[in-house]
């Protein structure tokens, strides 16, 4: 981008293959840096390319860093010779081996002996599954996060995103979201930056046809870190809402889901910029933000796989 709008991070390119028509950021690989973060397959929960490698590093200044996976569906054999996920405890593949994956059965819970953990998925020349979508958290993170949104039995659900990137989605999206939640989605990125998120897909409960709202099932945005910030936005239905952008360096997202009638859900991308940004909002960063292709009404972050 050009003008006052700087930007933080930046992502290696592979020139050899071309961006898929959509997908999430850090699609594939990439330094990550935070108390928490959430990593996923490239073009998740899409089928994953072939042919393809990526690398996250992990860092984290809390301690031992935790790996949850919340979906793993890969190409499955003996050895996982062909498509798989390893583990590494620390910055570089040198580091020892805490495990090879692949298959349908997620892996276990994972915790470094460091404050460095790198994730590295490969994919060989045929036959791809849906791919993975994992979670990570520092050691003091993780004693004050609640995991329950992993798994929301409870109707509770959290997250806490400090990353100057990222994307998350619905409770077990793409399959239907459970009923009585109540979920919260803070992203908390240095004061100085502003936050603009992008709706990859929507489908929650429709409207209600008494009273035109969001009465039932529904998503909203909050300026700020509480729910009493002003109010960006609710949705439901099959509502495709262009981009949002926060006036601060926190954002707040809350779904909201009754005690019937379930849908596919949401998934979205955020993406941070500092706050000298023109009044329109935050601007791409060089190309991080899509090639113009949509999908749920939002310009959805483009793909670069490392090598």
């Amino acid at each position: 981008a050009t003008g006052a709008t700087s930007w933080a991070p930046s992502v290696a390119t592979a020139p050899r293959r071309p961006s898929p028509p959509f997908c999430v950021s850090d699609a594939c690989g990439g330094q990550l840096m935070g108390l928490s973060g959430e990593i996923t397959s490239p073009r998740y929960p899409e089928s994953y390319p072939n042919d393809a490698e990526c690398r996250w590093s992990i860092g984290a200044a809390g301690g031992p860093i935790t790996l949850v996976f919340a979906d793993f569906q890969m190409e499955g054999g003996q050895g996982c010779g062909f498509d798989y996920v390893a583990l590494f405890d620390g910055p570089t593949a040198t580091a020892p081996r805490l495990g090879r994956y692949c298959g349908s059965t997620r892996p276990p819970r994972t915790v470094s002996s460091s404050r460095h953990l790198l994730v590295l998925f490969k994919s060989d020349f045929n036959i791809v599954g849906r791919g993975f979508k994992a979670h990570f958290y520092s050691g003091a993170e993780e004693q004050r996060l609640q995991l329950s949104f992993l798994f929301p039995q409870a109707g509770e659900c959290q997250e806490v995103y400090t990353a100057i990137k990222g994307n998350f989605s619905s409770p077990q999206y793409p399959s239907f979201y459970p009923n009585n939640l109540q979920c919260q989605w803070s992203i908390q990125l240095p004061p100085g930056y502003r936050i603009k998120i992008f709706f990859l897909d929507l489908e929650l409960e429709a409207r209600s046809s008494l009273t035109g709202g969001c009465d039932y099932d529904r998503l909203s945005a909050f300026d700020g870190g509480a729910e009493n910030a002003s109010l960006l936005g609710t949705w439901c239905g099959r509502d495709s809402p262009a981009p949002v952008t926060s006036r601060g360096h926190r954002l707040l997202l809350v779904l909201h889901t009754d005690r019937s009638t379930a849908k596919r859900g949401f998934s979205l991308a955020y993406v941070g910029g500092e706050a000298s940004a023109p009044p329109g909002g935050v601007q791409d960063p060089g190309g991080l933000l899509g090639d113009g292709s949509t999908r749920g009404g939002g310009q959805a972050p483009r793909c670069q796989l490392m090598h």
